[in-house]
């Protein structure tokens, strides 16, 4: 297989997969309110490796296995932090699963690793020698189970992102990490987003100066995810001004309803695209896929947008 590191000095377009967790939830499965798409892994097992077939069978070169909400210390708040380390095995193998089952040319599995704490806690991101613990046993257990990357998932706090960033980096595995961002009050700076207190930007980083912080740390790749769409591209720009390698975009679409984790009025496939496709001829992204509220249909627009492009 040909690495990533050789793509991506090659000037390659690489396209990743679309929401994961959405889209488990789209074809009707539950999310926990606590580990959201966690425990889908064990629940609904062929509608996780579906969602990961259907993905590449829109042109997918990049999955992602179900691991944003997996780490020990998210499953704790529902007394499954001693499954933590199967439920992430599961997890990768029912990617590679998927890739076995349908893959027609070359499929990378990235393993995610994210800065959620269980989502009812009043923190916004998890902190602390436990969690930091908890993600060096995840980055661990993605690199024993045979990934070929890790993602981090929206990186939006310096303390938080910095143990994520390490403990990926220190598998050896090529890192991309994936920024969140939101404007100021403003209207002109950018900011780390907060996703709790969406408002309350006057807490949240300067994202310049978050990127600067945290880009000694490592990475093979970094760019703006779970972020808005009207969003990404100043991220994009602020970016650029502290970042030289290759660049990732994979935005949200769509209005997000509770408690239902329903995304509503979602950009369409074609429209999509087109902005994926500005932000390659503008930023020089070498990375694109969607996040939250993207399906199948987004990337298989994506790769006929990219096909032309190639």
């Amino acid at each position: 297989m040909t690495s990533l590191t050789e793509r991506l000095d090659n000037n390659e377009i690489l396209l990743l997969d679309g929401g994961v967790s959405t889209e488990i939830r789209r074809r009707g499965v539950a999310l926990d309110e606590n580990v959201w798409s966690g425990l889908t892994t064990k629940t609904h097992p062929d509608q996780v490796r579906e969602v990961h077939e259907d993905y590449i069978r829109a042109g997918a070169q990049v999955i992602t296995a179900n691991t944003y909400s997996t780490a020990r210390h998210v499953l704790e708040s529902i007394n499954l932090g001693h499954e933590s380390k199967l439920l992430n095995l599961k997890s990768v193998q029912l990617a590679q699963q998927a890739r076995d089952n349908v893959a027609t040319g070359e499929v990378y599995i990235a393993g995610s690793m994210s800065s959620m704490p269980p989502l009812t806690s009043h923190h916004e991101v998890a902190t602390g020698e436990h969690v930091a613990s908890s993600y060096r046993e995840l980055a661990e257990v993605l690199a024993e189970a045979g990934v070929d990357l890790i993602v981090a998932e929206m990186m939006r706090d310096i303390e938080n992102a910095s143990i994520v960033i390490e403990a990926a980096v220190a598998t050896g595995l090529p890192v991309w990490i994936g920024f969140s961002a939101m404007m100021a009050d403003n209207g002109v700076d950018v900011r780390s987003l907060r996703w709790k207190n969406r408002d309350d930007t006057n807490s949240a980083h300067d994202f310049g100066e978050m990127v600067e912080a945290l880009k000694p740390l490592g990475g093979q790749a970094a760019g703006i995810m779970h972020t808005r769409v009207e969003d990404t591209a100043p991220a994009l720009k602020v970016l650029r001004e502290h970042w030289s390698g290759p660049t990732l975009a994979y935005a949200e679409t769509g209005k997000l309803v509770l408690p239902d984790w329903r995304y509503e009025e979602v950009s369409s496939p074609e429209e999509y695209a087109t902005v994926i496709a500005g932000w390659i001829r503008e930023y020089g992204v070498q990375i694109v896929g969607g996040c939250c509220g993207t399906g199948p249909e987004h990337i298989r627009a994506l790769h006929g947008m990219l096909s032309g492009i190639r």
